[in-house]
């Protein structure tokens, strides 16, 4: 179902997917450009319907087809250039589908294009627009953080994962946000870092993702369960792991940036990467421990 909820701005139901689209020009609302573009969005979703059955593979088995629609193989080329061999392109779905329907608005002429699937945001600026982003420590709660983003700063896409979100997670943190300049890109690290923040522990359970949803892409793999109190040493050696992980992207160029949360502990990188709305406190270097 395509509602519009204001000018320029219009939230999607459909299926599996939750999405909320919003466009102007200079200002100026783009409401019907936003209709067809969540038009656009179904079809995307439709048409990687057709071939779910690829979307599941992991990477090494999947062979490129011309046949593939773009959503496909923009999803394939996500989770390849992340390098993490264990995702299958599902990993860069929400990304990607938010990635063509934006560049679809920003076609159109669009100066400020917002695209949030679920969590997952691809960005569009131009013309000296600005967009600031609240970032919560835990998936779905409430926000301690905010990122700003203007246009030229290279970002086009924002993109959470962790415990509590639509898939499943191999790691604690409780939220890995991940900036890059494609929301597939930043999907598919999003996932690969928070996989990374694990360490074993007597309170962390794992096992199988096919025990919980037999249908699942990653159902052989061994994914978190269920996480109780974590001792801060446990915490603090994952997002350690965790942190490895997005520098190695880093340094790479994959991604312009990462907060990292397990709980009120969090680490960033660059520094200074998202700022407070409360006080933080910096505790041994790299790591902060939030106060509220």
């Amino acid at each position: 179902m395509i509602t519009v909820e204001s000018p320029g701005f219009v939230k999607l139901d459909y299926g599996p997917m939750q999405m909320t689209i919003f466009a102007s020009l200079n200002g100026q609302p783009q409401t019907t450009a936003v209709k067809t573009a969540a038009a656009l969005a179904i079809k995307l979703l439709e048409e990687l319907t057709v071939f779910r059955g690829e979307a599941r593979k992991p990477q090494a088995a999947i062979t490129d087809n011309d046949e593939y629609p773009e959503i496909l193989k923009m999803m394939i080329d996500a989770v390849r250039r992340s390098g993490d061999t264990t995702l299958t392109p599902m990993a860069a779905v929400a990304g990607s589908i938010a990635d063509m329907v934006a560049d679809y608005l920003y076609s159109t002429g669009a100066t400020k294009v917002i695209v949030n699937n679920g969590g997952d945001i691809a960005l569009r600026l131009g013309n000296q627009e600005t967009v600031t982003v609240g970032v919560a420590p835990v998936i779905g709660g409430s926000q301690t953080h905010i990122l700003h983003v203007k246009a030229g700063d290279g970002i086009g896409g924002i993109a959470t994962s962790g415990l509590g979100g639509r898939s499943f997670t191999k790691g604690i943190a409780t939220a890995a946000v991940v900036t890059s300049s494609r929301a597939a890109i930043a999907d598919a690290c999003a996932t690969s870092i928070a996989n990374a923040t694990y360490t074993p522990h007597s309170s962390i359970k794992v096992g199988p993702a096919g025990n919980i949803d037999p249908a699942s892409d990653i159902a052989n793999h061994v994914v978190v369960y269920e996480v109780g109190d974590v001792p801060a040493e446990i915490a603090k050696l994952s997002l350690y792991n965790g942190y490895n992980q997005a520098r190695d992207y880093y340094q790479r160029k994959l991604i312009a940036g990462v907060a990292l949360f397990i709980c009120n502990w969090g680490v960033m990188l660059p520094e200074n990467y998202i700022s407070p709305v409360a006080d933080i406190k910096i505790e041994e270097g790299l790591l902060w421990k939030s106060e509220k």
